[in-house]
């Protein structure tokens, strides 16, 4: 029985003292009525122990529903924690040190019950099943109401975090980014000017944060650790319903829409990275490094295969293609991304940039657009202080 205390009182107090006076519901005891029944239970059933012993032609015992019992869990988030603890701490150990005074004879005195369930019962009954066994009742109890309360109230957030970026739609919503997947060298003459040979290689992907993605009109800072920041001009697809294993025939079926967008790369580490065979990620993975226009519902465009994607910065082309000039198509590029991973709502792909890629300074203005889209407009401002 000690032992068993002992475990409450561990387990109490390394819980968070909100939880201690939590309601699971409204027919479940918090864990202070626990402790305060506890308290009053241990004197009350050890003194009914010996009075079985000393009076067994007595009754014993109390019904459940006792006014006794009911007084002790009243009122009890009026009740001071270290004094209840206290209380039930003292009369175990006064309860464990009387019971251990007892020789088995008079724990086989027999004696009747109030209680019409127990009929005639020896003390040893009341130890059992009323000491022991009911202590350890509430022991579970309580770690039953500590993990309910860690599920349904979670540990208090200790900052909070910025909210996903919102893109404007054309319909007037705002759709939620949950991530930004990136295709590399999806338009041959690109692939060619990058120094690779487009015939050989299937799609590759990779991946940004979606807090890299920034609004049209947005004046993006020129990122540190670069002497050569280059544009990229995309069409992007956005997710708008999940999905695994797509089929190119049904790919379609999982896009919300279309929209201009923006692959700003620290082209120099981009370089150095490819060259030592390392990841592209702080090339790629900048800060206001993925502007997006307008997204447009395919609800009301449909699905554009082919039409003119150019780039200007400060009014002159540097980069005109179309659509059709994909190595993989969209619905290529999300069969073979849903084998990789599963796609969900707010999912962003940056379908690849066409040749032209070239370095913007402080100043520049930079224009993306395709046809039957909104266009994209940024300006390159100064390094971020």
């Amino acid at each position: 029985m000690r032992s068993t205390a002992e475990d409450i009182q561990a387990e109490v107090q390394s819980m968070p003292r909100d939880c201690i006076r939590w309601k699971p519901a409204p027919e479940v005891w918090t864990v202070m009525d626990n402790l305060c029944h506890i308290a009053e239970f241990v004197p009350y059933w050890t003194h009914q122990v010996s009075q079985a012993i000393t009076s067994p032609e007595q009754e014993w015992g109390r019904t459940h529903h006792d006014p006794d019992r009911l007084a002790a869990v009243a009122e009890t988030h009026l009740r001071d924690l270290a004094s209840v603890l206290r209380d039930m701490q003292e009369g175990v150990a006064k309860s464990t040190a009387a019971l251990e005074q007892l020789t088995p004879d008079q724990l086989a005195t027999k004696a009747p019950s109030r209680n019409p369930r127990w009929g005639l019962q020896p003390a040893s009954f009341i130890v059992d099943n009323l000491l022991v066994t009911h202590l350890r009742k509430h022991l579970s109890q309580i770690q039953r109401n500590r993990a309910q309360y860690q599920q349904e109230r979670p540990l208090p957030e200790l900052f909070t975090l910025p909210s996903p970026p919102l893109v404007p739609t054309a319909d007037g919503n705002a759709f939620r980014v949950r991530r930004v997947f990136c295709v590399g060298r999806n338009y041959a003459a690109h692939a060619r000017e990058m120094g690779r040979d487009p015939d050989r290689e299937p799609p590759f992907f990779f991946t940004k944060w979606a807090e890299t993605v920034v609004p049209s009109g947005s004046t993006i800072a020129y990122p540190s650790e670069t002497g050569n920041f280059h544009y990229e001009g995309e069409l992007v697809v956005a997710i708008g319903k999940a999905g695994a294993n797509i089929s190119p025939a049904n790919a379609y079926e999982h896009v919300y829409g279309y929209a201009t967008g923006l692959d700003m790369t620290r082209r120099d580490l981009q370089l150095q990275a490819r060259e030592q065979g390392r990841p592209w990620d702080t090339a790629k993975n900048v800060a206001q490094s993925s502007p997006i226009g307008t997204l447009h519902p395919a609800s009301g465009i449909g699905h554009p295969e082919r039409g003119r994607i150019t780039l200007t910065v400060d009014g002159e082309v540097k980069q005109n293609a179309d659509l059709i000039d994909m190595i993989w198509s969209v619905p290529d590029v999300i069969a073979f991304l849903s084998r990789l991973y599963r796609l969900e709502q707010g999912d962003l792909i940056y379908t690849g940039t066409p040749a032209g890629v070239g370095p913007v300074v402080p100043g520049n203005k930079i224009e993306v657009a395709i046809d039957g889209l909104e266009s994209l407009t940024i300006t390159i401002g100064p390094p971020a202080a």
